[in-house]
C-alpha cells in the first residue's frame, strides 16, 4: 500500500520514463528499450547490487491517473509473484521509482531478463510450424496455465506475443507466458466494467467478447487454440479490418478447417484444435489438464504420431524370465508354507493327501512356468504373435 500511496502522490504530476543511463532507485542502471504494450515499457537493466540483468516494466506515464490502470499494474505483480513456474515469468522486486526525479512516482516491477523471441517474432520468419513444436509450446503453455489457475487466476490475453521462447546458456528452449495485465483472478473484485471486452481481438474468447458474464478458464483454452492454429496454418483464424471486425468473426465466422489449409497434419491434432475453438465453453477441454492429456495422446498411433518419447527399459527377455520366477514363487507359497505343518500334525492326517495333491499341482505349474520362459527366450528383436510393434 506504500508503493501505491507513493504513486497518487505524484498523479498531479507529468512524469517521465526513465531513459538509457538512468539509475532508478539507485540500483538499476537502465540498458535499453526492449518493447511497449498498453500498460507499460520494457527496459532492459543492470542490477548493481547483484550484478546481473534484469527488465524493468515501468506503467506509462499517462496511466497514472487512472486508479484501474495503477490497480491492474500492481494486481500483475501480485499474480506474477504467486505463481511458482518455470513457464513464467519471475518476479523479483515491485515499487515506485524514487530516482530519477523526472520518473518519480511511476510504479514498476523487476522481472527476470529472458533471452529469446515470442512465438510472433517466430512464426513470422519461419512459416508454418511442425506439429510436434507446436505440441510442445501449447503443453508449455498448459503447463504455465496450470499452474494459474491453480491459483484462480484467468490470464485472459494469451496471443503469441505473450508466449515467450526463452533459451538458457545451454541453448535449451523453455516457453514462458508474458504479459499478466489484465489476468482476473476470481478471488479478488473485479476491476473492469461489467459489459466491457478485455483482451486482444482475435484471440479473446466469444464470451470475453459479448462481455457481461464470468470469464473462466476455458477462455484461456479458447485463446490457446487459437494460437495454435495460427502456428500451423501460418495465418490467423479469425481476420478482419478492425477490432470490431475481429469481434464479430469470432462470435458468427465459421473457421476455415486446419484440414483444408494443410492436410497432411495429423487428424487427432486437428481435432484438438477444432475442439478449444468450440464457441460454447462447455463444449471446449474441461480444464488445460485434459487438453495436455489430449496434446500427449497424440503419440499413441504411429499414423498420427507428433510426439516421440524415448523410454528407458529392460531387454524383453529378461522381463519374461522376471514374470516366469514371480508365476512359479506366487504358486510354490502355499504349499511351501503349508506343508510342515501338515508333517508334523497327526490329527491333520485327513489334510496330508490334499496336501499332496497341491504340491503335486505347483510342480506341475513350476514345469510349464519353465517350458514357458524356454519358449520365450527369442531374440529381442523378436515380438511374439499379436504382440505390438515397440516404441522406439
Amino acid at each position: 500500500m506504500s508503493a501505491l500511496r507513493s504513486y497518487e502522490a505524484f498523479a498531479h504530476r507529468e512524469l517521465d520514463l526513465p531513459r538509457v543511463g538512468d539509475l532508478v532507485n539507485q540500483r538499476y542502471t537502465v540498458v535499453g528499450e526492449l518493447g511497449r504494450g498498453g500498460m507499460g515499457v520494457v527496459l532492459a537493466a543492470h542490477d548493481t547490487q547483484l550484478d546481473r540483468q534484469v527488465a524493468l516494466k515501468v506503467l506509462l506515464p499517462r496511466l497514472t491517473h487512472s486508479n484501474e490502470a495503477i490497480e491492474r499494474f500492481k494486481d500483475e505483480a501480485q499474480s506474477l509473484a504467486r505463481l511458482d513456474s518455470p513457464h513464467v515469468v519471475r518476479v523479483l522486486d515491485f515499487g515506485g521509482i524514487r530516482a530519477p526525479s523526472s520518473c518519480a512516482g511511476l510504479p514498476f516491477m523487476v522481472l527476470e531478463l529472458l533471452r529469446g523471441e515470442d512465438l510472433f517474432s517466430i512464426a513470422s520468419r519461419e512459416g508454418p510450424l511442425e506439429p510436434a513444436r507446436v505440441v510442445r509450446y501449447a503443453l508449455e503453455a498448459c503447463a504455465g496455465l496450470a499452474a494459474a489457475h491453480a491459483q484462480g487466476i484467468v490470464h485472459r490475453d494469451l496471443k503469441p506475443e505473450n508466449l515467450f521462447v526463452a533459451i538458457d546458456g545451454d541453448g535449451n528452449e523453455c516457453l514462458k507466458l508474458l504479459d499478466f495485465g489484465i489476468a482476473r483472478s476470481q478471488s479478488r473484485r473485479i476491476l473492469t466494467r461489467a459489459n466491457a471486452g478485455i483482451g486482444s481481438p482475435g484471440y479473446m474468447s466469444p464470451e470475453q467478447v459479448q462481455g457481461g458474464g464470468a470469464v473462466g478458464v476455458q477462455a484461456d483454452i479458447w485463446a490457446l487454440g487459437v494460437v495454435m492454429y495460427e502456428l500451423l496454418a501460418h495465418r490467423p483464424a479469425f481476420m478482419g479490418e478492425s477490432p470490431e471486425a475481429l469481434c464479430a468473426q469470432t462470435l458468427t465466422a465459421r473457421v476455415t478447417p486446419l484440414g483444408e489449409l494443410r492436410p497432411e497434419l495429423p487428424r487427432a491434432l486437428v481435432r484438438v484444435v477444432e475442439r478449444c475453438l468450440e464457441r460454447a465453453p462447455e463444449h471446449r477441454f474441461a480444464d488445460v489438464g485434459e487438453l495436455a492429456t489430449a496434446l500427449c495422446r497424440l503419440g499413441d498411433r504411429p499414423s498420427e504420431r507428433v510426439l516421440t518419447v524415448r523410454v528407458s527399459r529392460p531387454p524383453r527377455r529378461w522381463a519374461r524370465r522376471v514374470g516366469a520366477w514371480l508365476l512359479a514363487a506366487a504358486l510354490f507359497a502355499p504349499a511351501v508354507l503349508l506343508l510342515p505343518k501338515v508333517a508334523h500334525a497327526p490329527e491333520l492326517a485327513p489334510a496330508r493327501a490334499w496336501s499332496a495333491q497341491a504340491l503335486e499341482t505347483a510342480r506341475s505349474a513350476w514345469q510349464g512356468a519353465r517350458r514357458w520362459a524356454r519358449e520365450m527366450r527369442a531374440p529381442a528383436d523378436t515380438a511374439p504373435p499379436g504382440a505390438p510393434e515397440p516404441q522406439h
